[in-house]
């Protein structure tokens, strides 16, 4: 159940009836006074502020857990906490403020969680990259369709959201000390009164004058050595880097935390799509038309001559020549016809000629899909298995998938293509991301005759088990002499600097098995 924008009235007619009465709503307690708000802020702002003995210290907390799992901690058992831990504070902040949740969340909890699980199981750093990139896409779904009815968004529109959303969220940076100082003033003594403020201007100081001391001990060298002289022996065994950047990680977890949910509260994006679908269909058919006629015409040339054909190239083309020169230019015409169909979904009249052609376009594009495909196994037979063509094919497959929701959007409007989309996404790189492409590409890798031997030294530990399933690691295996060494000194090094610096709080599992092998 959503929470749709119920506090847009009008703000000369608000009155303190009404006031007591949204009071009551938010489930505060009946003996705490209302505070005096500007007439603009909504309710469910109203409430985080009243509430802010518990959405305050919520995110103090955060800050504090957040800065204990990621603190150059990126790939580890914490990652799995963290995402734990954040989710279970968004839903303590949806039963605070009475948003109810759906079946839907348990997509979007088990997702997020096993991706923080995959950052511990893997040791390669582009593919925890892209799993927190995931991680955060996610989590600001989950929480935009609990906080917006997003049942007719689209893509431009939930990326139009999520921007603005991050976006003012900065601009919501006054509120936990406005909140606080809301807060102090209902609960303070009044002969007490000036302690509060004094208390209030320290806390806004702390961060500030971190910030502000850090940057001058760094741009001036006199000030820096006067700073040294002046504090001699007193902070000899600090580090005061390391300070800030503690400090600064606990800052960002508490601050994002309360500002981005903050911003939710505010409901300042219009959830309703606007009918765009007014532009003369007759258009879409002519300029369609003409492209289906070039699409039918090179589909025909794919199936008569790659597929049916056995794959028979002209003379004077090796496989890897034609798979690499074709390869690319497919995969942006296939992206080009998404973006049409969608396009023309979107803002041209229905008819059903148009339909017609639509679903031609996305026939054809699944042909180009399959062509896009075969070259890159092409391409991969002929040279080796890496990490990037791993995950074009994996997109590939993607791509299909989402055409087939697509195709059924065409002729069901009310088929809920974004929601299809994103769990085809999300799906299709859960099983990218836990399958560890490294591990793969070295397990295909050395099966073939001529092994790279540079290459693989340059994968993650996460290739080290397959390595050594296929022998790589023995005295006799596939590699001998020089590049042996190699591959056993540059993994070994990696494998004890790493393991040698894994506490309970840094544990990856990669790296431990890794260890294991290479030390045994």
């Amino acid at each position: 159940m959503n929470i749709t924008n119920q506090n847009q009235q009008d703000p000369e007619n608000y009155t303190a009836d009404q006031n007591k009465q949204d009071t009551n709503n938010t489930g505060l307690s009946p003996n705490m006074s209302p505070v005096t708000y500007k007439k603009e802020e909504p309710l469910l702002v109203r409430a985080v502020v009243d509430n802010f003995s518990a959405f305050g210290v919520g995110s103090i907390l955060y800050g504090l857990f957040f800065c204990f799992c990621i603190y150059q901690n990126f790939m580890a058992v914490t990652s799995v906490l963290l995402c734990a831990a954040t989710i279970g504070y968004v839903l303590f902040c949806f039963k605070k403020l009475s948003i109810k949740t759906d079946n839907k969340r348990w997509f979007f909890i088990i997702s997020i969680c096993l991706l923080g699980l995959s950052n511990m199981l893997t040791d390669s750093v582009v593919l925890a990259f892209l799993n927190y990139v995931g991680i955060i896409l996610l989590f600001f779904c989950f929480l935009l369709r609990h906080f917006y009815d997003t049942k007719e968004w689209d893509f431009s529109k939930f990326c139009s959201a999520l921007s603005r959303t991050i976006i003012c969220s900065v601009g919501r940076f006054n509120y936990p000390f406005k909140s606080l100082q809301q807060y102090l003033k209902e609960h303070r003594k009044r002969k007490n009164t000036k302690i509060y403020y004094v208390f209030l201007g320290i806390l806004i100081a702390i961060p500030l004058l971190l910030v502000v001391c850090s940057l001058l001990l760094s741009a001036d060298v006199v000030f820096r050595s006067f700073s040294d002289r002046l504090f001699s022996g007193l902070f000899e065994n600090i580090d005061f880097g390391t300070i800030f950047a503690v400090v600064f990680t606990i800052c960002f977890g508490m601050f994002s935390s309360y500002c981005i949910l903050i911003e939710l509260a505010f409901q300042d994006i219009n959830p309703v799509m606007e009918n765009k679908k007014t532009m003369e269909p007759i258009i879409a058919i002519t300029f369609s038309s003409i492209l289906t006629v070039i699409y039918l015409c090179f589909s025909i040339i794919q199936i008569a001559y790659l597929f049916i054909g056995n794959m028979k190239l002209p003379d004077g083309y090796t496989y890897a020549a034609y798979a690499r020169q074709g390869f690319f230019q497919l995969l942006f015409v296939c992206l080009i016809n998404l973006v049409l169909v969608l396009f023309c979904q979107k803002h041209y009249r229905e008819n059903k000629v148009l339909k017609t052609i639509l679903t031609i376009i996305c026939g054809c594009t699944y042909i180009m899909i399959a062509s896009s495909t075969m070259r890159m196994l092409l391409y991969i037979a002929s040279y080796q298995l890496t990490f990037l063509r791993i995950f074009v094919l994996v997109s590939l497959l993607t791509l299909a998938i989402c055409l087939t929701g697509v195709v059924i959007s065409i002729y069901k409007s009310s088929f809920p293509l974004f929601f299809f989309m994103t769990v085809t996404v999300t799906v299709c790189y859960l099983l990218f991301s836990l399958a560890r492409p490294d591990a793969i590409t070295a397990a295909y890798n050395c099966q073939r005759e001529n092994v790279d031997a540079y290459y693989l030294s340059d994968l993650s530990l996460d290739a080290v088990p397959a390595m050594e399933r296929a022998g790589v690691f023995d005295a006799d295996g596939p590699l001998n002499g020089e590049a042996y060494n190699q591959i056993l000194e540059n993994f070994r090094e990696a494998s004890h600097k790493k393991s040698g610096n894994m506490s309970p709080r840094k544990f990856n599992l990669s790296v431990y098995r890794a260890d294991r092998i290479l030390n045994k």
